[in-house]
Formats: C-alpha cells, sequence, structure tokens
C-alpha cells in the first residue's frame, strides 16, 4: 500500500484546520474552545479507553523501553550539549539548554504518531505504542525540570515549579493515561455504560486533535535563531529515528513491527507541550515554537519517508 495514499487523509484534515484558521472562518477564541474540548475530554477519553481496555501480553519488556528511550536520553543529551556549547546567549545556560533539549527530543506522539499508526498499521500496534507514550512526558518534563532547577533561583522559581506541576500532573491527558493503566493493571473492568460513552466521546478525537493541530500552526510563527531552529528540527525527525531504528533492529533484536511503530513514535514532529514548558522556563520560546511549525510541516515527507523505508528493508 502506497504510505503517502494512506497518510493523505492525514494531511488534509491538518490543511482544512490551517485553512479555517487563515480564512478567520474560524477565530482564536472558537479555535481554542475546540481545543478545549478535543485535549481535555475527547483525547483523554480515548486514551483512558484504550489503555484500560488493552491487552499487552507479553509485549511488556525492558528491551522495547530501552531501544526507544535510549536513543530519546542520547538526543535529549546531544540537543542539550549544543545549546550549552554553542548558543550565543544562552551558552552554559542550564534551563535554556534543558528547554532545547526537550524541543529536540519530545515527540508529537498522540496528535500526529498515533493517527499515522491506525491508518498505516492498524488498532493491533496500539498496545506498543500505548506502553511507550505512558512515561513519555512525565520522563522528559521531570529531567528538564530537575536540569532547570540547577539555574540559580529568582523570586518566581517557585511559582515554576508549581506551574510545572500542574502542566505535568494535572493534564488531562496524563490523568487519562495513568487512569487507564491502573483500570489495566488492576484488571478493573470498565462499565458497559460508561465504555459505551467514552468510545462515542473518544471518537472525533484524533480527527479534532489534526484539525487543532492545522490550525494551531497559523498562529505560531516563524522567528530567529534559524540555525537552531534547523538543528532542532534534524535530530527531532531524522537523527533521532535513526538511533531508534538502529537500536531496535541491531542492538536489541525487535520484531520489525514493533521497530516500525517505535521509529514512527520518533519521528513524530516536536510536540507543543515543549513550547508551554519553554514559556514556563522564559527560554528559547520562539525557537520551540518555529520547530513545532518546521517539524509539524516537515513530517508530512519524513515520516512517509521512515515508513517507506522501514516497508522496503523488512
Amino acid at each position: 500500500m502506497n504510505t503517502f495514499i494512506v497518510i493523505s487523509p492525514l494531511v488534509l484534515v491538518t490543511l482544512i484546520g490551517f485553512i479555517c484558521a487563515k480564512t478567520q472562518w474560524l477565530n482564536k477564541l472558537q479555535i481554542d474552545a475546540i481545543s478545549k474540548l478535543t485535549f481535555n475530554i475527547c483525547i483523554p477519553a480515548f486514551i483512558f479507553n484504550k489503555m484500560a481496555n488493552a491487552n499487552f501480553g507479553d509485549q511488556v519488556s525492558p528491551k522495547l523501553f530501552a531501544a526507544f528511550y535510549l536513543p530519546v536520553l542520547c538526543c535529549y543529551i546531544l540537543a542539550g550539549l549544543t545549546n550549552h556549547f554553542f548558543h550565543h546567549t544562552y551558552r552554559k545556560n542550564n534551563a535554556a539548554s534543558a528547554v532545547y533539549a526537550l524541543g529536540s527530543s519530545f515527540s508529537n506522539m498522540i496528535i500526529v504518531g498515533l493517527p499515522v499508526l491506525l491508518v498505516v498499521l492498524g488498532d493491533e500496534v496500539l498496545n506498543i505504542a500505548f506502553l511507550v507514550i505512558t512515561f513519555h512526558s512525565a520522563m522528559l518534563f521531570t529531567i528538564t525540570n530537575l536540569i532547570a532547577s540547577t539555574e540559580p533561583k529568582i523570586n518566581n522559581s517557585g511559582e515554576k515549579n508549581i506551574s510545572f506541576l500542574k502542566q505535568t500532573f494535572a493534564n488531562p491527558l496524563i490523568i487519562g493515561i495513568f487512569l487507564g493503566l491502573i483500570f489495566n493493571v488492576a484488571n478493573i473492568k470498565v462499565p458497559i455504560f460508561l465504555n459505551g460513552g467514552l468510545v462515542l466521546i473518544g471518537q472525533p478525537a484524533i480527527t479534532l486533535a489534526l484539525f487543532v493541530l492545522g490550525a494551531s500552526l497559523f498562529f505560531y510563527k516563524i522567528r530567529s535563531e534559524i540555525n537552531f531552529i534547523l538543528i532542532s528540527t534534524c535530530l527531532k525527525l531524522m537523527i533521532l529515528p535513526v538511533m531508534v531504528l538502529i537500536s531496535g533492529t541491531f542492538v536489541f533484536g525487535l520484531d520489525p513491527l514493533v521497530t516500525t511503530v517505535l521509529v514512527t513514535l520518533s519521528a513524530s514532529p516536536t510536540a507543543v507541550n515543549a513550547y508551554l514548558i519553554a514559556k514556563i522556563q522564559g527560554k528559547h520560546q520562539e525557537t520551540i515554537a518555529s520547530s513545532v511549525v518546521i517539524s509539524t510541516v516537515a513530517s508530512a515527507i519524513t515520516i512517509p519517508f521512515w515508513l517507506w523505508w522501514l516497508n522496503l528493508s523488512s
């Protein structure tokens, strides 16, 4: 099956969102309302339902986590060192290095990765994807906050930490993931009436997420720091997937299907949550916002490339 043809509906939905924002057929307040519905209700319901009813079986493996997260940490460190030694303004600034590292390694798995996997590989790979997604935000956000906290304290550092904790642990997406995981591990059955409601609420989640993603691209502008934006985008879309591919195939010897899932997730563009952390830390806001835009647009080419390459290699 032609990967470009399979992914084209996802690109179309994203493009429609962008056009609606650009033509002001929907204004920013309306898009924000759709975004709030999508990310606070629809996607958490979708994720909780899938996590609670997933059959992980023997898919839980240290090799799977190592094959994905070791390359992620390597990419994170590489990006952080790039900022630490070479940025003209934020050189040797731990908070800025951590934010830049996050923006170069944090994948938009839920809005981009999951839809691609659903369309290309089907529901059977969602269990693998959810295993990886479960710890993604919590791990990278925590590492970023810990590194940023080593910078000399300023008056509102406590407020920043509180804001960080809210972003991480009061996030409906995180709540949906971990509640679903708890239900799954504890073998708690979701009542039939509740499960049916969650299915209905979650059905439009992926479509709405892609629509909001396209609309959001209109509001993020490409600014200065073009060299660091391109480095971040290259690390995210090319270097990280290469690392995951090598790790999954040659180091840990994972099944080709599992490796394909991991590479696809790692090849997803920079997630907008990285920009929220940049705002909290007050570092690299424009760089990360621009990286979100460029990596998202570029991923329409790079993700099909990776899927084509993996299909060719298998």
